[in-house]
């Protein structure tokens, strides 16, 4: 039978919690701009109830037509918006 060895690690292996740096050459997380600024804002929550039945038909043929949720909704608003004109 063989003896269970284990194998010596080197201090600069050894993860400490709180203590990780980046790795050279690494782009960094940019501060997100303050939310409502415009078209080009970054996304911000739109909150509702739906039921649960129009919930499941419009996750489903989001995933049916391969559209991410919110896409699905920007493109039924704008479909809306063109046929009432505004």
């Amino acid at each position: 039978m063989t003896a269970n060895k284990t194998a010596s690690l080197s201090a600069g292996l050894i993860a400490t919690k709180g203590s990780a740096a980046p790795v050279a050459g690494m782009p960094t997380r940019s501060a997100a701009a303050p939310a409502g600024e415009g078209r080009g804002s970054p996304l911000t929550p739109l909150n509702f109830r739906v039921s649960g039945d129009f919930r499941r038909e419009f996750k489903t043929y989001a995933a049916t037509h391969d559209l991410k949720l919110n896409e699905l909704l920007k493109r039924a608003f704008e479909a809306f918006r063109k046929q009432h004109g505004d």
